[in-house]
């Protein structure tokens, strides 16, 4: 249920982590972190709120972001495979798929003509075969790095993508790599909201998402559910919302995050709407 802002406000003095999505929720459209953001998030710091991120995002991508904030904290990338600093002096986790379900997922790729590309920590691998892999893509930040062969490129995989304009031949790849595997994978398969008629496939370890990325992160920094505020907008933030203690959704989320939400604000991302949400946290820190 949704909180009133005075009753959203009563809560701020117990909050001591901060956690948001980044696309479509801490930066722009045009992926711009606003200098508001930079600055509450500084201020914050200041009167003991830590701040981290979680994203889809390959963790290299969001370095450059974490440095610019001042984090100095772990963050969570490609959806909870990585829980790392941006100064790789602390990892919490790194679920890298075991190398006989990457090959496995290189053959059905080759025998059924869908596009595949592999994803680590600092970067996302394809072949000349599979270059359509980035055009169809929208990891904003990413380095993507052409190779000749998978073959030097089959460990310390995180992330296994593969597309394809047929959805029922992807989710027959989806059936073939989830029994009995599925003890060990998990095997998402979505259509694609920028594309018409591009099917996707996403495969992790089992047990990857943000919750449990949060929850792990949570623990490390001995930080209680109830003193973890989430900004999220998208569908992968439900998991963020199903362990924030105050989940706030913004106002471009999708309507299933709203539903979740215990707030709303008034922005989208494009309004700063995550940096306007500080400053009231800010402001009224302030006054205590």
């Amino acid at each position: 249920m949704s909180l009133s802002l005075n009753e959203l406000k009563k809560r701020f003095g117990k909050i001591k982590l901060i956690v948001s999505d980044i696309d479509g929720t801490l930066v722009s459209s045009n992926n711009v972190l606003s200098e508001l953001t930079i600055q509450q998030v500084k201020e914050l710091q200041k009167k003991d709120v830590l701040f981290s991120l979680a994203s889809q995002r390959v963790h290299s991508s969001i370095v450059p972001l974490a440095k610019d904030l001042g984090i100095k904290i772990p963050f969570i990338s490609l959806n909870g495979a990585l829980i790392q600093d941006a100064y790789q002096q602390t990892l919490l986790n790194k679920s890298v798929i075991d190398k006989k379900y990457v090959e496995r997922a290189l053959r059905l790729a080759e025998a059924s003509y869908v596009k595949i590309a592999l994803c680590y920590n600092d970067r996302i691998v394809y072949t000349e075969d599979n270059s359509v892999v980035r055009d169809f893509m929208t990891r904003l930040g990413t380095t993507y790095t052409l190779v000749d062969s998978y073959d030097g490129y089959l460990d310390n995989v995180l992330e296994i993508i593969m597309l394809g304009n047929d959805k029922n031949v992807i989710k027959n790849i989806q059936r073939k790599m989830t029994p009995p595997f599925g003890l060990y994978l998990k095997v998402k398969y979505f259509r694609s909201q920028a594309f018409q008629n591009v099917f996707n496939l996403e495969i992790v370890r089992k047990k990857v998402n943000k919750k449990i990325g949060l929850k792990i992160l949570a623990k490390h920094l001995d930080v209680k559910k109830e003193e973890v505020l989430v900004f999220g907008d998208w569908y992968n933030d439900r998991d963020l919302f199903q362990f924030g203690g105050t989940n706030i959704a913004l106002e471009n989320a999708v309507d299933e995050l709203k539903d979740m939400a215990d707030y709303i604000t008034d922005q989208s991302n494009d309004d700063d709407g995550v940096g306007h949400f500080l400053k009231m946290i800010n402001d009224a820190k302030s006054k205590r």
